[in-house]
């Protein structure tokens, strides 16, 4: 079986414009009206793409608030294609994306390698709108180096296809016409099989900004000792799994319930 190319893209922009919900309208076809901010959310999403075939697209949602803007500098060096997204009624976001295109071009070893398609979010919202469509279309034509421009609207789905669509076309357009192949995972990141056989994985989010409720606590304090120890080890695990004391080697198997 030939192996699906693999494609790599990542979301940049202000807070609150709707990467999220066009990331998720383009995994699952729902749109979630809450806003939660987000830190990172990396999704593998395996599809069928019009133009071209089979393939693997990696979509990497970006946190947009300004306390993570190291985290914006480490994307733009490690990524070569990027979907930069504003809301049309926040034209504080639009400015952003134009900030945000120079800094990509500033950190690219060949900024003739990047692919960048301009996203004007919300186009639902016209009774509210700030930034007009042709003011998109220009600054994409003349500013962003005659790139992709598309307006879209993740609460009711317009646009948001043909958004992926040619959004997948200009990176299989860049691959094809590059030595070396543009997503690839890096050796170091694996994926189950289990999740490789789903046709949409989300791996994340990567990081998050408290630690999930879910997660053992590993430093707890002992009223024993009077000091803190590494972790603790539960007294209700069933019989037959391993277990691990403090002082074991930490490479001896364990498992956490």
């Amino acid at each position: 079986m030939p192996v699906k190319p693999e494609y790599k893209v990542t979301l940049l922009g202000a807070g609150g414009v709707g990467k999220s919900a066009l990331t998720l309208r383009i995994i699952s076809g729902v749109f979630t009206p809450t806003y939660n901010p987000t830190v990172e959310d990396y999704y593998r999403h395996d599809t069928m793409v019009d133009g071209v075939g089979p393939c693997i697209v990696e979509i990497l949602d970006t946190a947009g608030t300004e306390q993570f803007a190291s985290m914006k500098q480490l994307y733009m060096s490690n990524c070569r294609s990027f979907a930069l997204v504003y809301s049309v009624d926040d034209r504080a976001s639009f400015d952003e994306t134009l900030d945000l295109y120079q800094q990509i071009l500033s950190m690219a070893s060949n900024p003739g390698d990047v692919t960048v398609i301009l996203v004007g979010n919300k186009s639902d919202l016209d009774d509210c709108r700030e930034v007009e469509m042709s003011e998109g279309q220009h600054a994409a034509k003349s500013i962003m180096n005659n790139c992709a421009f598309i307006e879209t609207s993740a609460k009711d789905g317009a646009n948001v296809q043909k958004f992926f669509v040619k959004l997948v076309g200009l990176m299989s357009g860049q691959v094809r016409g590059s030595s070396s192949i543009m997503g690839k995972r890096p050796r170091s990141s694996t994926v189950s099989k289990s999740a490789l056989l789903r046709n949409s994985l989300r791996i994340g989010p990567r990081r998050s900004r408290e630690r999930s409720n879910s997660q053992p606590d590993l430093t707890v304090y002992s009223t024993d000792s009077g000091c803190y120890t590494n972790f603790s080890i539960p007294t209700d695990l069933p019989d037959g799994l391993p277990t691990m004391a403090p002082g074991d080697n930490a490479r001896k198997r364990c498992s956490i319930m």
